[in-house]
């Protein structure tokens, strides 16, 4: 009974996190089919390539986070099998495919460059309004929040599970503000060059984050700090 209760409470909403994967994937896949390939290449691959990369990194970088967060939370699986290393492969693992997934939108929106003839009295104004509020928001990341519960902690450490709500710096306007305001900086490369398919990665990019956090993210803080 126990293990069953353990499955349910792991695999809760998941199911719509892949379909919302999959759904998201098919627009990626339909912007990838629309791509010339006229040769040019960053690092080796062309654009189409850094897409469907991304797109494999993000499913990758969430469903690592799941496996993680909720095997521990849940079930006391990784401290079990790993003991105190897990918490450092896991960080790893969440750099690594965090990294890999959105700086690609760079190389993307530079292959891409100019497919979009956004005015620039447009792209300008959005990302000198958007930088500082962005710059804020990892201030109050790395000064207030702390980048350890950034990471999901409170999965792992019990200490954790005390804390009230951050609601200092950022926070205090914006609760959510990591994926409200920190995640804009994803659209800058794409409206700085004039790119649609970068600016096409980082809405998809930023969709399934927001994914993660009401299939994983909220539910197990639910769990965790109460609903209210």
């Amino acid at each position: 009974m126990r293990y069953t209760e353990s499955m349910k409470q792991i695999l809760r909403r998941q199911g719509y996190h892949a379909l919302a994967y999959v759904m998201l994937g098919l627009v990626v896949c339909h912007a990838v089919s629309l791509l010339p390939d006229d040769g040019t290449r960053a690092m080796g691959l062309s654009a189409r390539e850094w897409m469907l990369g991304s797109w494999v990194f993000a499913g990758a970088h969430q469903f690592w986070i799941v496996l993680f967060w909720r095997l521990e939370f849940y079930a006391h699986k990784i401290s079990a099998w790993l003991g105190p290393a897990g918490w450092t492969i896991y960080r790893i693992g969440f750099v690594v495919f965090a990294a890999a997934r959105l700086l690609a939108i760079v190389p993307i929106s530079f292959l891409t460059a100019r497919s979009w003839d956004i005015p620039r009295y447009v792209s300008l104004p959005c990302v000198a309004v958007t930088s500082p509020l962005i710059l804020w928001g990892v201030y109050s990341v790395f000064v207030h929040f702390g980048v350890n519960r950034a990471f999901g902690a409170d999965h792992f450490d019990p200490a954790y599970r005390s804390a009230s709500l951050e609601k200092r710096g950022i926070f205090k306007y914006v609760s959510n503000s990591m994926y409200t305001v920190v995640l804009l900086v994803l659209y800058h490369p794409g409206l700085l060059l004039q790119s649609w398919p970068g600016l096409l990665t980082a809405a998809t990019q930023h969709a399934f984050v927001w994914c993660h956090y009401f299939c994983t993210e909220k539910p197990d803080m639910d769990d965790i700090y109460g609903r209210n």
